[in-house]
Order: structure tokens, then sequence, then C-alpha cells
């Protein structure tokens, strides 16, 4: 058995489904980040991006071709976003987690995304 096929989703699920349960159990916190950096519909947002987060973390269990698919475009944008607070020069919190890390957006995480986006692209390839 290949192990790509297996490491790589599993551990994009843990880290997807780690996020958005931190960011469920503390949705006042994700508004009050998702507001100091501007975005539209923030307590919306607030319940949107978990849930999203959520429905691809089991997606790489039960289709990982599709949930991998689905955990790149979060990627991407989470990363595009990141790229553009980190641009402004922003020192608000990044809400990523929650409340588990309350650190300014920084070069760090874009270079989580890219290794995280890596597995997904491992595990599209893996089962190409």
């Amino acid at each position: 058995m290949d192990l790509r096929r297996w490491v790589a989703p599993v551990v994009l699920a843990l880290v997807l489904g780690a996020s958005a349960g931190t960011k469920l159990a503390a949705p006042t916190r994700v508004r009050t980040s998702f507001t100091a950096h501007g975005l539209p519909a923030p307590g919306v947002l607030a319940y949107v991006v978990p849930g999203v987060e959520l429905v691809t973390a089991v997606a790489l269990i039960a289709a990982p071709r599709l949930g991998a698919a689905m955990a790149l475009a979060l990627l991407v944008a989470f990363t595009g976003f990141l790229a553009t607070v980190l641009a402004r020069g922003s020192t608000e919190p990044c809400a990523c987690f929650g409340r588990v890390r309350e650190r300014p957006v920084s070069a760090a995480h874009l270079l989580r995304n890219l290794v995280l986006a890596g597995l997904a692209v491992v595990t599209l390839v893996s089962l190409s």
C-alpha cells in the first residue's frame, strides 16, 4: 500500500478538522478577527469558513481525490488572503486556529499553507 495515498489526506483532514473545531469553539474571536481584516459578513463567515473546513476534512477521508481538490482550493484562497493581509502590514492576529494562536499574520503562515497545499497536491498525484 502506498502511504502517500493515506498519510497526506489524513494529515490534511486532521489540520482542517482542528482548524474548524477551534474556530467553532470561539466564534466571537473569529468574527472579531474577520472584521479587523475587513472581510465582508464576518458573522456569517465565522461559521461558514469552519463549516467548509469540516466538509473538506470529511471529504479527504471519504473521497480523498475530491477532498484534496477542495483542500487545495481552500488553501489557495486562504494563502491569497494571508498574503494580502501581510502586504498591508496588518498587526491584527490571525484566527486561523480560533483562539489557539493569536499572532499577527507572518511569512510562517504562508509557509504553513504552502506545505499543506503540497500535501493536497501529493494526494491528487498519488490518486491519479
